[in-house]
């Protein structure tokens, strides 16, 4: 009983090599395979040998094959229609894409591209990270494994570009529940620091630690730490082999990206998985470790690494600490939803780690087509996919909000809108104007936007759905009859990681219909889906201010509404009951799976135009939508400012003292009062320099720090602040130390009004207005 971390082809002893966290188990039996459209067996081999004679190819290309048998299925990409096909079996993974590349001359293939460890958990119960019962195959507990985990960062000693053949490594930072050090090549005075002689024993010393751990974590080690290690050691003459059995890392490039590899370790990337379930303007360590804690970790600048080095900066030591250790902490937070996704998709964690929510749908949709004993459909050709990506059609309802101040506001949304409509209308490729529900009666089968969806049976993407949402159910249930007991112990947690990552997976449903590279994209199924989605909220708004309420703002699946009649003023509560009345109302007409809900109650609101509004709970918590108060580019006196101003509407319910606000830092700009550190303005390099077409403020600057000798890299953010003068904007950008002064006018216009001049107009208050401090406010004045 152990629990499978890893698993991987292992090309010396041709077989899968299945990583437990103590052993290995060797899987010989499990063979390559694919269908080919013909059920001649001899008809194929004798197409194989005419290949070899036809262009002369010594080895024989038939003794790739182990087996051909005739099997029934179901095919996909065939009008979902049974037939009978071959089942083409070779001996070992890389004769697959030999065969299959002459097979296409012969027949249409089918399942040829899919990975072959893939492929192994696809057809087979085993589930990546559980505890595994490998005698009797079946899963011991739900725990989630006692792994070994670490978290890993290299620092470069670099002026420009990092070049791993010249530029080395001078320091890595590790950190785990028992362990941080940083490793280094020169003695700093910092307790955290362990010294090695040169570059070669700093790499030994890597090796060493990283082979202890059954989990890396790296930030970015996909594209840059472990590429950049491997170099460097190889100028040494050493082997980076951290895998379980001794194994050298493996990375292969694809597109933009690489990935780094190491068998029988799960080496997680954080970048990717940021990306994926963050929604931030910037995914730096830095910006995300903000986002998750709170807290602005320790940044030097990729550019003053060599002086710091060069002059014994012990802070140099502290910001590869905190490098290693935040991102052991974000791995931490990570990794149990990880292990779900992995569980529940049933693949590798190391493979959920790189994949997108679409790719996760499109192998949860492989096993079930494979249970199904269903044939999937091919991946779509180049010709294919570039006419996928022209097509387009209308997104989701969104109403124009009310504009101005409002109190006593409900917000209600509908649970899985796009799942719910996906699972009520049966909506799937192989259902849309199927052939077995043609002879249909008029008026028994609905059209919709010129097609129907069977009525007979149920399609892969409802069905997968459909599990989806009943196995979150049974575990909500079960998550809500432990908190009634007051058990919030490790298995609740597990069980909440569970249902967010199936919550995650539904939900991508509907964007993976739409995803052009699907293997089961429907363009039409999309369409409708977002069609009927607008229906719903439409009509569910107009049976809400039927009811008594009055919407002031809707999108896609959810509104936020107010009483409408001003002189039945009700408490909260008589509010709230009057909603629970209308959500038991609406959802009895609901179809399906569709179901409204009650999402929470504000005590005041500001809309301003469509996706920007504020809110204020009952708690004083302030959620801010839209507006430029959660854009981290800005300067800080442009968001303290917003901050202040949402502060004085929401909390204080006073226009006067949000306008006093804005008055009051125009008055201090004016006077020469703000600290620069509050007027630097952020902006990342998203490209190389001279690549730029047009001048802006950050390049610029970048040319200037260039030209000071120090390095500029592509992703690093340039701060500034804009100085007074006669010269350009651009030209006047300078670098806090080289800032003697600033430009009033020029923060005043694009730093201090922009972001609050929108608040302001919604409440119909003009910027000559904001600028007289004479006429005074009430909030009345301002509701709506």
């Amino acid at each position: 009983m152990e629990s499978l971390i890893d698993l991987d082809y292992n090309s010396d002893d041709l077989c899968i090599y299945l990583y437990l966290i103590n052993s290995i188990i060797k899987e010989k039996d499990f063979k390559p395979y694919f269908y080919v459209n013909s059920t001649d067996k001899e008809q194929i081999l004798e197409f194989l040998k005419d290949y070899e004679k036809k262009h002369k190819i010594d080895s024989e290309i038939s003794k790739m094959i182990e087996n051909i048998e005739t099997v029934k299925k179901i095919v996909f990409d065939e009008n979902y229609q049974e037939k009978e096909l071959s089942k083409v079996t070779v001996k070992y993974p890389n004769n697959v894409k030999t065969v299959r590349e002459i097979l296409m001359e012969f027949e249409r293939l089918y399942e040829y591209d899919i990975p072959f460890v893939r492929r192994y958990l696809i057809d087979n119960s085993v589930i990546p990270t559980s505890t595994w019962d490998f005698d009797n195959n079946k899963k011991i507990d739900n725990k989630i494994p006692d792994f070994k985990t670490v978290s890993f960062d290299i620092e470069v000693y670099c002026n420009k570009e990092p070049n791993p053949k010249k530029d080395p490594i001078i320091m890595a930072s590790f950190s785990s529940k028992d362990f941080n050090t940083v490793v280094s090549t020169k003695k700093f005075d910092h307790e955290k620091l362990e010294y090695v002689k040169d570059e070669k024993e700093l790499i030994k010393r890597i090796i060493e630690i990283l082979k202890d751990y059954d989990i890396i974590y790296t930030y970015n080690g996909d594209n840059f730490d472990f590429p950049y290690l491997k170099k460097r050691a190889e100028s040494f003459g050493l082997e980076l082999k951290l895998g379980k059995n001794d194994e050298k890392i493996k990375i292969t490039k694809g597109g933009m990206n690489s990935k780094s590899y190491i068998p029988g370790r799960v080496h997680i990337d954080l970048y990717p998985i940021a990306r994926r379930l963050l929604n931030l303007t910037k995914y730096r360590l830095e910006n995300v470790t903000e986002a998750l804690f709170d807290v602005k970790k320790v940044d030097v600048g990729h550019e003053n690494i060599p002086k710091m080095w060069d002059n014994l900066d012990e802070t140099l030591v502290e910001y590869s600490h905190q490098d290693a250790y935040y991102t052991q902490r974000i791995g931490e937070q990570f990794l149990p939803l990880e292990i779900m996704f992995s569980r529940v998709v049933n693949q590798s964690l190391y493979d959920i780690n790189r994949m997108s929510s679409s790719q996760m749908v499109e192998y949860l949709l492989l096993k079930n087509s494979y249970k199904m004993g269903v044939i999937a459909p091919n991946r779509p050709s180049g010709k294919e996919y570039q006419k996928r990506i022209r097509s387009s059609y209308e997104g989701g309802y969104v109403k124009e909000p009310l504009k101005g101040i409002h109190e006593d506001i409900v917000s209600m949304d509908f649970l899985s809108l796009y799942p719910s409509i996906i699972m009520s209308h049966n909506l799937s490729p192989e259902t849309i104007d199927c052939t077995c529900c043609s002879d249909e009666k008029n008026g028994e089968n609905e059209e919709i936007l010129g097609h129907k969806f069977c009525k007979k049976s149920i399609g892969i993407i409802p069905k997968t759905l459909m599990d989806l949402i009943n196995r979150r159910k049974k575990v909500k249930k079960v998550l809500r009859e432990k908190a009634e007991k007051g058990e919030f112990d490790e298995e609740y947690q597990i069980l909440d990681y569970e249902q967010r990552s199936i919550k995650v997976l539904a939900n991508s449903h509907y964007g993976y219909l739409a995803f052009p590279m699907a293997r089961w994209y429907s363009r039409d199924c999309a369409e409708i889906t977002t069609h009927l989605g607008r229906q719903y909220i439409q009509k569910t708004i107009e049976e809400a201010e039927n009811f008594g309420f009055k919407v002031i703002y809707a999108d896609t699946d959810g509104f936020y509404s107010k009483w409408a009649d001003d002189k039945e003023k009700l408490s909260k509560d008589e509010l709230l009951e009057k909603t629970r009345e209308f959500l038991k109302n609406i959802n009895n007409t609901l179809p399906g799976e569709m179901e409204l809900e009650f999402e929470g109650y504000f005590k005041r609101g500001i809309f301003v135009t469509k996706k920007k509004y504020a809110l204020i709970d009952e708690n004083e918590k302030i959620t801010v939508k839209g507006l430029e108060v959660v854009r981290r580019d800005w300067s800080n006196v442009s968001k303290n400012t917003q901050k202040n101003v949402l502060n004085a509407l929401l909390k204080e319910g006073s226009v006067e003292n949000a306008k006093k606000v804005i008055q009051d830092t125009i008055k201090e700009l004016k006077d020469g009062k703000v600290n620069n550190e509050d007027l630097l303005i952020h902006t990342q390099l998203t490209k190389r320099i001279e690549d730029y077409k047009t001048t802006a403020p950050h390049v610029e600057v970048a040319k200037k720090i260039l030209k000071s000798g120090n390095r500029v890299n592509v992703g690093d953010v340039i701060s500034y602040i804009i100085t007074s003068g006669n010269k350009s904007i651009s030209e006047r950008a300078e670098i806090l130390e080289n800032a003697k002064n600033y430009d009033t006018n020029y923060y005043i216009e694009n730093q201090i009004l922009p972001p609050v001049i929108r608040l302001m107009e919604a409440l119909g208050i003009t910027k000559d207005e904001l600028k007289d401090s004479k006429k005074q406010y009430t909030l009345h004045h301002f509701l709506k």
